[in-house]
């Protein structure tokens, strides 16, 4: 089946933990930015086509950088706007927004440019070749399915501070629940973290989602619907974000299966300043001459 495969990165986010716009940090080997590194993976694998999802003043630095790192790679933007809400909800809702309204929202704004199967991934991940390879798999195998790359949480902690994830509960390789915990770090020997609930203690050995998914054009209407509802719940004053996870775990509770891949490959990714000295030099020792 000759299937034209769609790379959807979202970069639109502000950083805050970091202190910058770290999907244009120079991490890897040849100071690339992460999204770069996926890019090249991505093509490798039998992609075709990127999207990615920014901020309006973010588009020239884009343009500059993949530019010199990738010239050739077919790319297009589309911008996460606060006012780009699901009809019926007033688009005058996001006025009263300081932030955007999260990684549902993020890829409900590239929903123009995507016509096809589609691979979903951060801007500011490194996710291994494998992934990528694991995902053009799927999507081409079953371009109306829905997948995941998992990976262990205890690859993807930082020793700078808490991190958020998506934890998953998986059985006979289908995606059971996801939910999105924040705050996830050490704390005497244990692994603990916000859940849905409470802070709580959160087994070591669990897959979490690092937004690395496959999936169809009706993640659209999914996220239409739950995004809607969203909006509707929280009201206009509220900073509260749409998690993708959560759009997903909407799907599942309705009968949308997703199946799961777990990673082979390391998952590197920055969430502090302090993380960056360490994740240059594991990718200059993963793709260094």
């Amino acid at each position: 089946m000759n299937t034209d495969l769609t790379l959807v990165i979202m970069a639109a986010g502000l950083g805050r933990r970091f202190g910058g716009d770290k999907q244009l940090a120079p991490l890897g080997p040849a100071g690339e930015p992460m999204l770069v590194l996926s890019i090249r993976s991505a093509i490798a694998c039998g992609f075709t086509r990127t999207v990615i999802v920014i901020r309006p003043e973010l588009e020239m630095q884009f343009s500059v950088v993949l530019a010199y790192f990738i010239p050739n790679a077919k790319v297009h933007f589309c911008y996460q706007s606060m006012m780009d809400v699901p009809e019926g909800c007033g688009g005058l809702v996001g006025l009263q927004r300081t932030k955007p309204w999260g990684t549902a929202h993020a890829l409900w704004s590239a929903r123009h440019l995507v016509s096809g199967p589609m691979a979903v991934i951060n801007a500011d991940d490194f996710y291994g070749e494998g992934a990528f390879a694991r995902l053009a798999a799927g999507l081409k195998t079953s371009p109306n399915e829905w997948m995941m790359v998992a990976y262990p949480i205890a690859l993807t902690l930082s020793e700078h501070g808490g991190v958020n994830r998506g934890v998953c509960q998986v059985a006979d390789n289908r995606l059971q629940s996801v939910q999105e915990w924040l705050n996830i770090h050490w704390r005497n020997n244990e692994l603990v973290g916000e859940g849905p609930k409470e802070m709580t203690r959160l087994d070591a050995h669990s897959l979490v989602s690092m937004t690395c998914w496959g999936f169809s054009p009706s993640i659209f209407d999914v996220i239409k619907r739950e995004l809607a509802a969203f909006i509707g719940q929280q009201g206009p004053q509220s900073q509260a974000e749409c998690y993708l996870p959560a759009v997903v775990q909407a799907a599942i509770e309705q009968g949308e299966p997703v199946s799961v891949s777990v990673a082979s490959e390391p998952w590197l990714g920055v969430t502090y300043p302090k993380d960056t000295v360490w994740v240059k030099q594991q990718l200059l020792e993963l793709l260094g001459d």
